[in-house]
């Protein structure tokens, strides 16, 4: 009998692990011989086949364990990825120098034939091995709504859209970045532990990634298992599900009002939670591992492929070890650091940030400062005081204000301050610090801090609005950490600040920022914060580092909770001189 050895790469996807262990379960389950293994191809018997799926297989290994090519030939490719991206093209490469195909979506199934590649439908269905939830439709769910997806800039943006027809729902948005998933973190989840998130949320929110069209099927399906309602943007490729029937399609704008309309429809919710699971039910992935086995068996002796370009393609794509995504967004909108393409600064630019540099200095020794306290406040229950500060290009911050004071949980009390912003003299239920010139984001906040009395500190800028939950959520998980954080959704580059702290990522970029619930004892550890001219625009980051390098504990709370206005700050020695700026934060830590 033939038998068929999954193979998966080591350092590789979990989730392409996950899923071929499920096929090699139904080939089992069919009356097949199956294996699953991981990293190099093992010894072999005579009737062994191997099953990879392509694009990320050969582009993963290293190259002294790439196939041979009588291997290669005894390989079949598991394909998943749809037309319209990027993988699907480096995919389509790959297989001509297997011996066989398969392919889990029609459209792709399509293309690859039109492309003269000969490939077999492999139809995705029911397995036990998804199935946490068992079909109780009474079963308690305390999630509303969930997301399960890589970030990208059109996901993120449209995510960030939904913050307010979201805002009184229990959300859990998760977005890793696009890079390899082998371990769990917080905002990854495999197998089991995505399964029983699954089971325990209401709906999930489906976005297409790049150009495809069609309907994500593994984590539709994965949903279905376990009882969670699939809310997609329109999708082709859906049958034989059918629309509002077993899921619910709408244009992708509305998805947030959509989800949160069905919300307070239990029984329609219940229904396509039924029917859903249902129709997964009926889905039978046995015929589809019968003829994965008939193709097994019916790989001859074919001469092997020339395997020399496939070789080279792959260790051309293949990402330097510990590679960080690419596309994950700065949180400052002018950083050209690490990640700029640009080259150094010119001589002017050095020129003029040390201009910046000394006119800021030169304020800092004459400006004035002045106090105007809150013309009326009732404090707040929660022991928390919030810090804000506006610069040049930010908005007034009277709404943000305003909605922290009429929110959920109200602070103790909102601290602003105005750095070089002249405001219109009225009544504001907060303490207002003025300073005439602009002193700096840092000193403007550590003068804030010397105000301040809470336990608690709400670290903001101006330009911002908050959730009326936003307290409250923050509040909700701080137990046994020193810092809670969640993103903020800006209108150009989506979710800023929506990634946890990791110091192999902030070396080379900003990405976290303002918008973080920090223990008044760290910020008093930490000296306030970083209040060097030279460093405007990077004082939270610098904070950040800090928290990442002594490992204090964090929490993400994976809901946009706020959002802002995209700013336009005037120049910083950062803009000016970027490069020196950059490589100055390390010798400043």
């Amino acid at each position: 009998m033939t038998e068929l050895c999954f193979v998966s790469a080591e350092g590789g996807s979990a989730f392409m692990e996950e899923l071929l262990e499920v096929v090699a379960d139904a080939v089992r389950t069919a009356g097949g011989k199956a294996r699953t293994a991981v990293g190099r191809y093992p010894e072999a018997g005579a009737d062994t086949v191997f099953v990879v799926v392509p694009h990320e297989y050969f582009v993963t290994i290293q190259d002294a364990d790439f196939p041979t090519a009588e291997q290669c030939r005894r390989t079949i490719g598991f394909c998943v990825e749809h037309p319209g991206t990027a993988t699907f093209e480096r995919n389509a490469e790959l297989l001509s120098i297997l011996g066989g195909a398969v392919d889990i979506n029609h459209d792709s199934t399509a293309e690859l034939r039109r492309r003269g590649i000969a490939v077999e439908q492999f139809q995705l269905g029911y397995s036990p091995l998804w199935d946490l939830w068992g079909g109780d439709l009474d079963s308690p769910r305390d999630l509303d709504v969930t997301y399960l997806g890589t970030a990208e800039r059109r996901r993120s943006v449209l995510l960030g859209s939904y913050a307010r027809d979201l805002a009184g729902l229990r959300t859990r948005l998760l977005t890793p970045p696009h890079e390899p998933m082998t371990t769990a973190r917080v905002d990854f989840l495999p197998g089991k532990a995505k399964f029983e998130h699954l089971a325990r949320s209401r709906f999930l929110l489906n976005l297409h990634r790049e150009q495809k069209q069609t309907l994500e099927w593994v984590r539709t399906l994965e949903a279905m298992t376990n009882g969670c309602v699939v809310v997609s943007e329109t999708s082709a490729d859906v049958e034989p599900l059918v629309p509002g029937e077993h899921l619910v399609l709408a244009r992708p704008e509305a998805l947030g009002s959509v989800v949160a309309a069905l919300a307070d429809e239990p029984e329609r919710e219940r229904h396509l939670r039924s029917a859903a699971y249902g129709f997964v039910k009926s889905l039978d992935m046995t015929a589809s591992a019968r003829r994965l086995i008939d193709l097994a068996s019916s790989l001859g002796s074919a001469p092997a492929a020339d395997i020399a370009p496939a070789r080279t393609l792959a260790t051309s794509l293949r990402n330097p070890e510990d590679a960080l995504a690419v596309d994950t967004p700065s949180f400052d909108a002018r950083f050209a650091g690490d990640r700029s393409a640009a080259g150094p600064a010119s001589a002017r630019g050095t020129a003029l940030s040390a201009r910046i540099a000394q006119r800021a200095a030169g304020a800092r020794r004459v400006a004035s400062r002045t106090w105007e306290p809150a013309a009326a406040s009732v404090p707040g229950s929660a022991d928390v005081d919030v810090l804000i500060v506006r610069r040049t290009g930010e908005v007034d911050p009277d709404d943000l204000a305003n909605d922290l004071l009429t929110g959920s949980v109200p602070p103790r009390k909102v601290l602003v301050g105005e750095d070089g912003v002249h405001p219109w003299p009225r009544p504001r239920p907060y303490d207002v610090l003025l300073h005439d010139t602009p002193l700096g984001r840092g000193l403007t906040r550590n003068s804030l801090l010397e105000r301040s009395t809470a336990s608690w500190l709400l670290v903001l800028d101006g330009g911002m609005r908050a959730s009326e939950f936003l307290l409250e959520r923050l509040l909700a998980a701080s137990d046994d950490v020193d810092v809670v954080h969640c993103p903020v959704a800006d209108p150009v580059d989506g979710l800023v600040g929506a990634l946890p702290p990791e110091e192999r990522r902030l070396r080379t970029l900003p990405y976290l920022g303002s918008g973080y619930l920090v223990r008044r004892s760290l910020v008093d550890e930490f000296g306030g914060w970083n209040s060097e001219v030279l460093f405007e625009g990077l004082e939270d980051h610098l904070f950040w580092r800090r928290v990442a390098a002594s490992a204090k504990p964090t929490a993400l709370v994976q809901q946009v909770l706020l959002r802002r206005l995209r700013p336009d700050p005037d120049s910083r020695p950062m803009d000016l001189d970027p490069h020196r700026v950059w490589a100055a934060v390390e010798s400043a830590l």
